[in-house]
């Protein structure tokens, strides 16, 4: 999970897995899928588990933060491809050994000595960790890593603001002794804040409330995989705050009200088609206001006009044919070309 295969980061880092399915886009859920097979250590679910990963692997990135500086560059780590940063779950956290873990109560009174143990010989000795507990040192890990850029991608954007903590910053006036005070702020330059929309209906509830988080990233994005049917992002973003000319006006107000879309397609045994003119579209809204577009993939269907002949078929209404050639063969360019855009960075260094 250190390097990863995903075209838009560099890295992935998984703090906890498991999560609860919130709508059509977790169907086929490839977290739960490849964990059920390749590990089996996480139960999906609002009744499963939530298993945190160990601290070896909790280690990388510092790794990567030293790798960063003395590169001169920035790293995109994409957390947590196996679970949901800002899922409300609420049940007591699990080792990856399987056995439930604790907060153990120690004389010097440090609240973020962990242990793990079935049950505790003496309830005195520690109390069960939660998932605010994990999510409090990941924000930690955030940032002490200046050099990443942390892009968090979420199906409940509703919750950023209950789960967001603030941090200390230099205030930006000196006081009147000539030094530099420090403040507590919300504002995270090295943090990317993301929700997944893969219909019309879910980028009506979900895109408002990620557009409520600019106060807190320099960077907004959505993901729009599997992307199950067309999204109209005009009709969605308050594109303008003081008029109602969507990219016709002077303001700085993002013209979609987000900096960056990224759109594919469904890979998996089970995987269902998009039509060709859901991207489309998608690519066109973001040509035309100067959003970033980054196409990922088309999964395991391809348009029958872009090559391949064996697989099953689907026909759409409107005639447009799909062939399930394999997300290998089926690749991942849009009218014959690749689209690899990405937002600028808050922090002028070049990304990798």
């Amino acid at each position: 999970m250190e390097n990863t295969k995903i075209e838009w980061a560099t890295h992935t880092f998984n703090p906890w897995m498991g999560c609860v399915k919130v709508s059509p886009a977790c169907k086929y859920c490839y977290a739960e899928r490849d964990m059920d097979r390749r590990l089996g250590i996480a139960r999906w679910g609002e009744h499963g588990t939530r298993v945190v990963t160990g601290e070896e692997y909790w280690r990388k990135p510092m790794k990567w933060e030293r790798e960063a500086r003395e590169k001169g560059v920035r790293y995109r780590v994409f957390c947590a491809s196996l679970a949901d940063v800002f899922e409300d779950w609420t049940g007591q956290v699990h080792h990856s050994s399987g056995v439930p873990m604790w907060r153990m109560n120690v004389p010097d009174g440090n609240d973020e000595c962990w242990g793990y143990k079935e049950v505790l010989d003496d309830p005195n000795t520690g109390t069960p960790l939660h998932l605010d507990d994990i999510r409090r040192r990941l924000f930690q890990v955030i940032d002490a890593t200046p050099s990443i850029d942390w892009l968090l991608l979420t199906k409940r954007p509703e919750n950023i603001p209950r789960f967001w903590p603030s941090l200390w910053v230099s205030h930006p006036m000196p006081n009147y002794m000539g030094h530099a005070d420090r403040m507590r702020s919300r504002y995270r330059t090295n943090v990317w804040l993301g929700t997944s929309v893969e219909n019309q209906e879910f980028g009506e509830k979900r895109l408002p409330e990620l557009m409520k988080c600019r106060k807190f990233a320099p960077v907004l994005f959505l993901s729009c995989e599997p992307l199950l049917g067309p999204v109209d992002l005009r009709s969605i973003a308050n594109a303008c705050r003081n008029c109602d000319d969507i990219g016709g006006c002077d303001c700085d107000y993002p013209p979609l009200g987000i900096d960056w879309v990224i759109a594919g397609g469904e890979s998996g045994l089970e995987a269902r088609p998009s039509h060709p003119a859901w991207f489309q579209g998608l690519s066109e809204q973001c040509k035309k206001h100067n959003v970033p577009f980054l196409f990922k993939q088309w999964g395991e269907w391809l348009p029958a006009s872009q090559g391949g002949n064996n697989g099953a078929v689907h026909e759409w209404p409107d005639g447009e044919i799909s062939i399930n050639v394999g997300k290998h063969y089926a690749g991942r360019k849009l009218d014959g070309e690749v689209h690899d855009e990405f937002p600028h960075s808050s922090i002028g260094v070049e990304h990798v």
